[in-house]
């Protein structure tokens, strides 16, 4: 009994981080053939949680029950798979297509698709820093057409210092997000007692694995979920066999197309799908909150037809839902910083006076704030060494973490399984309200290099270190070694992205992998011909994306205030802020099923429904993912596509 304790309170153990370092290679590499095109086109990244992720842990837990079944030995304690979880789900959000993985494809693109007719040699190579690129056409031949192999060290030393270099910015970004949830994890956790929806897979799968199916509900939900997993994947070798129509109903553009008169037409692109996992994490959300993701939805459809119907259509982007999005971010932010402002002078008082009163946190509030300083030191930094103007590199740091900042508050919340928030990045924030001729070429060359980490916000690391907290404190790991696990994961999981993607170019050549979803040069072209259209032709501010912001705050803030006002008010305005979401388009019709189901469950049968439900939904999920991986590893394997189940 106290060998299980002591194995409990010590989740993070050398041997727990030991798995997860070498589990992050192989997961890294099956995140990243997929994303890039390898072997057809997934998206292991583009929800949460991480299905790989689940996956491997899921395989580590049935060993971990056969071992103990038959020879009585444990292999791995509750709290060290738990941690596996933490860190593996931590560090396979640095190779998706929606942060690293897009870095390294810009890294040479400017020097290896310069051309005559574009200019850019004459528009920006003189504002590009060498220390963060790769400019050598001999390395870069070996990287596009995989003529050289990467063995020669001729060649490892031009990528060498480009990889040390934005190792050490992301590691200084993990820092100050780090630091950041050490000092709201205890108001986010303890006293406001948010949802945390993603993180119950996993502490049921580590935790109560026994108890997880030992109920009939759960094997029902696994059943559905698998069964449908299995027939779409033999349907997709062997067409003659039906399949089920679960995903996009309309395809990737949807249905949108088939209202063709006016102002129906400006309803844009609309598809339905029933994933099985989305429609589990629905189940697992606060009602209010999965009602009102699809609910601001169709607000968000009708505010575009009904623009339209009012004559708005002639003016380009009207009724910027995207800048109406950022607006109630801000809106939420504000909200959120008002309700914490108790905690956060507490923060200071004890930081300042060494009270010990954090003294159960994963670090010290006075070494969280010098972390935040230190952190945000290195970024200016860097942001200024690449050219950045002082004044305007912490306003593009405080859009950015204000951001992340709400994605994180989301996620405690809500859980809803993409977030990609494509419309608020910094640059497009920033040169809506400033105009390219303000900022100057030197500023637009920064946003260029940094649109890796600001394009999609599905795969940032914030949240998911925020929910190693809440799971640390579940079961019991210390949150000091978790910390530290953390950040260094985190510094590990940054070279190995270089590493894996380097080795799989160099291999196979980053042209000759560009065909089915274009990312390995795809993201390159955009950021430097989109850098070539802000030089070629400067805008001016855009006062009607000031005024849809402006919009976006007063009306979250609204909602805000009516939720505050009246306990019966169903309206989020999280909801707001996701409507206009690449996921939205289609998961709407699975929150739709969600919601309407767990309503009619708890007025039904009332509160005492609510633990069937959870091991249903939990049963959805663990069904999809573990099919759904199988199908995903086999295409790994043999570099063959197969059934994705999603996206």
């Amino acid at each position: 009994m106290k060998e299980d304790e002591h194995l409990k309170s010590d989740g993070v153990t050398w041997k727990s981080v030991a798995i997860t370092v070498i589990l992050i290679p192989f997961n890294f590499y099956w995140i990243i053939a997929g994303e890039v095109g390898l072997v057809g086109y997934a998206l292991n990244t583009y929800a949460v949680p991480f299905y790989n992720v689940v996956f491997v842990v899921f395989t580590f837990t049935l060993i971990n029950l056969v071992v103990r079944h038959t020879s009585r030995i444990r292999l791995l304690s509750n709290a060290e798979l738990l941690t596996i979880y933490i860190l593996l789900s931590t560090a396979c959000a640095f190779p998706s297509i929606t942060l690293m993985t897009i870095l390294v494809t810009t890294v040479g693109h400017a020097f290896w698709f310069a051309t005559p007719e574009n200019e850019w040699k004459q528009l920006f190579w003189d504002y590009l820093p060498r220390w963060l690129l790769v400019d050598d056409t001999k390395a870069l031949t070996g990287y596009y057409t995989g003529i050289t192999n990467l063995s020669t060290f001729e060649i490892i030393g031009k990528w060498l210092v480009p990889t040390l270099s934005w190792t050490l910015f992301i590691t200084a970004l993990i820092l100050v997000m780090l630091c950041i949830n050490v000092i709201i994890r205890k108001q986010w956790i303890e006293r406001e007692r948010l949802a945390y929806p993603i993180t119950q897979i996993a502490y049921h799968l580590t935790h109560n694995t026994k108890s997880l199916f030992s109920h009939r509900i759960t094997w029902i939900g696994f059943g559905i979920a698998a069964s449908i997993g299995i027939l779409n994947g033999f349907s997709f070798l062997y067409p003659t066999i039906p399949s089920l129509p679960i995903k996009r109903v309309g395809g990737w553009q949807g249905f949108g197309h088939l209202f063709t008169e006016k102002p129906w037409n400006a309803i844009g692109g609309i598809s339905m799908s029933y994933y099985p996992f989305v429609i589990g994490l629905g189940l697992l959300m606060p009602l209010d909150l999965s009602f009102s993701s699809w609910f601001f939805f169709i607000f968000y459809k009708a505010q575009l037809v009904v623009s339209s119907a009012a004559g708005f259509s002639s003016i380009p982007r009207f009724p910027y839902i995207d800048r109406q999005c950022f607006g109630a971010a801000i809106g939420i932010f504000i909200s959120v910083l008002v309700l914490n402002l108790r905690h956060i002078r507490g923060v200071f008082r004890i930081a300042r006076h060494r009270t010990g009163e954090d003294k159960d946190e994963p670090v010290s509030y006075r070494f969280a704030l010098w972390g935040i300083v230190a952190g945000l030191a290195v970024l200016f930094i860097f942001s200024k060494r690449i050219g950045m103007s002082l004044w305007l590199i912490p306003i593009f740091f405080g859009i950015y973490f204000i951001i992340v900042l709400v994605l994180t508050r989301m996620r405690a919340e809500q859980g809803f399984p993409v977030h990609a928030m494509e419309n608020m990045p910094n640059h497009h924030i920033l040169i809506d309200s400033l105009g390219t001729r303000m900022l100057g070429t030197n500023n637009l060359v920064a946003f260029t290099l940094f649109r890796w980490f600001n394009r999609s916000y599905t795969s940032n690391p914030m949240p998911h270190q925020l929910e190693g907290f809440k799971l640390s404190e579940r079961s019991g790991i210390d949150p000091k070694r978790l910390f530290f696990s953390l950040l260094g994961i985190s510094a590990f999981a940054s070279i190995t992205v270089f590493g894996v993607i380097l080795y799989l170019y160099y291999t196979y050549g980053a042209l000759n992998m560009s065909g089915s979803s274009s990312w390995s040069t795809g993201f390159g072209e955009r950021v430097f011909s989109g850098l070539q259209r802000w030089l070629y032709y400067p805008t001016e501010p855009n006062f009607y994306a000031t005024g849809g912001i402006a919009f976006g705050l007063l009306f979250s803030t609204l909602l805000m205030f009516m939720r505050a006002r009246f306990f019966w008010w169903p309206f989020h305005p999280i909801g707001f802020v996701v409507s206009s979401d690449w996921g939205m388009r289609y998961l709407w019709s699975c929150m739709v099923v969600s919601s309407i189901v767990k309503w009619s469950v708890l007025r039904i049968s009332g509160p005492r429904a609510s633990q069937q439900l959870v091991m249903f939904a939990l049963g959805l999920m663990l069904g999809d993912f573990t099919i759904g991986g199988i199908w995903s590893l086999i295409s790994v394997i043999t570099q063959q596509p197969m059934y994705n189940f999603w996206p």
